[in-house]
């Protein structure tokens, strides 16, 4: 370049390098336009022959970013010339601004392309699969990904400004370990919510038993801090995922949602205890919603005080159906028990009284 302008006879510096910076200037435009040309042929010729959109996302992207980050280059190198001529603080302040504006525009094209990247994942991949950690981890890798280009972008221009940013990196440090110790409780909730969709014990719509605290109901959502689940009053119960993964949970809907009906009844003793527990059968049987496979069964539980106790297991198509059945199967037993005499014993209690004499 100096020594195409000497030919041009341009002897004074300061014109030399204001032409200088006129000809970066000219020619970063002119690259930004072969460069958005090649991107256009790019685009006709390769990413729309795919199958997939998401290469004529990222080539939108660098359509709307590459030009004007190219034009940015060109006039950031240009200040530079124009800094070597004249050492006024305009031509620093100059320098520095056409610098972060780059850092900026760079910045803006790797989080727009993180952007198309994960809007198209949850178009195309998440919508395909039935968990739910797509959903919640999605957003927050992005904004992840944005807070830390962002974070890299500001180091840049810091140290572009020969600002020490090693005490800063020591004060993010320690407030970084302080916000952690303070949210721990959060984290182990994230982290829990986390291990709860990959492993996925139950799903949204699954009932559910706590066992620790015998809280059972319907999962709404399995977020990243909580789950939420509708109890039997309608209400939702918003449970920590840290608490849910320390305890014992039965999912009453997987492996399936059919679920095991058991009715315990006492009858007197001297009872018929095969006519009583074919009754407790037929009555089991006499329902649709109790399965034929397997068949219902009753058993001899033991010998109490007042009673012999007996007990029929069945198997109901549905476990929404297991108290409603199990409310009409023991009003029938009552009935069936009352029209075959079979009786349903009292405590009883037998008490001796002790006649002791005066002494006198």
């Amino acid at each position: 370049m100096k020594e195409w302008l000497e030919i041009l006879l341009i002897e004074d510096p300061a014109i030399r390098m204001l032409v200088q910076a006129a000809v970066i200037v000219v020619a970063g435009y002119v690259i930004s336009k072969i460069v958005h040309l090649i991107v256009k042929i790019i685009q006709h010729r390769i990413t729309s022959k795919t199958e997939t959109d998401l290469d004529d996302r990222i080539v939108g992207v660098l359509e709307k970013s590459v030009q004007r980050i190219i034009n940015v280059s060109a006039l950031y190198i240009a200040a530079g010339r124009i800094e070597n001529v004249y050492h006024g603080k305009w031509a620093l302040y100059l320098d520095g601004a056409f610098f972060v504006v780059m850092v900026i525009f760079i910045t803006m094209l790797f989080s727009g392309i993180v952007k198309v990247v994960m809007e198209w994942y949850v178009n195309v991949i998440a919508v395909r699969t039935q968990s739910q950690v797509d959903d919640e981890l999605v957003p927050l890798v992005k904004r992840v990904a944005n807070m830390l280009l962002y974070s890299i972008g500001l180091v840049i221009c810091l140290d572009h400004f020969h600002i020490d940013i090693k005490a800063l990196v020591v004060s993010l440090g320690v407030g970084s370990f302080a916000i952690a110790f303070a949210a721990q409780e959060t984290l182990a909730n994230m982290i829990a919510g986390f291990v709860i969709m990959v492993d996925r014990p139950f799903r949204a719509g699954d009932r559910i038993r706590i066992l620790s605290s015998q809280q059972t109901g319907d999962v709404i959502k399995v977020g990243l801090r909580s789950t939420k689940i509708l109890d039997f009053d309608n209400n939702i119960v918003m449970i920590p995922n840290a608490q849910i993964i320390k305890n014992e949970i039965i999912n009453f809907s997987y492996p399936e949602v059919a679920s095991r009906l058991r009715i315990e009844v006492g009858v007197a003793y001297g009872t018929d205890i095969e006519k009583a527990k074919k009754i407790l059968i037929d009555v089991c049987k006499s329902f649709e919603q109790v399965l034929p496979e397997p068949k219902p069964t009753a058993f001899l539980l033991g010998f109490g005080d007042s009673s012999v106790n007996l007990a029929v297991v069945a198997r109901v198509q549905h476990y929404r159906e297991v108290f409603d059945t199990s409310d009409a199967v023991r009003v029938k037993i009552y009935d069936e028990f009352n029209k075959h005499g079979i009786e349903f014993p009292f405590p009883q209690r037998v008490v001796h009284i002790k006649n002791q004499s005066a002494s006198g």
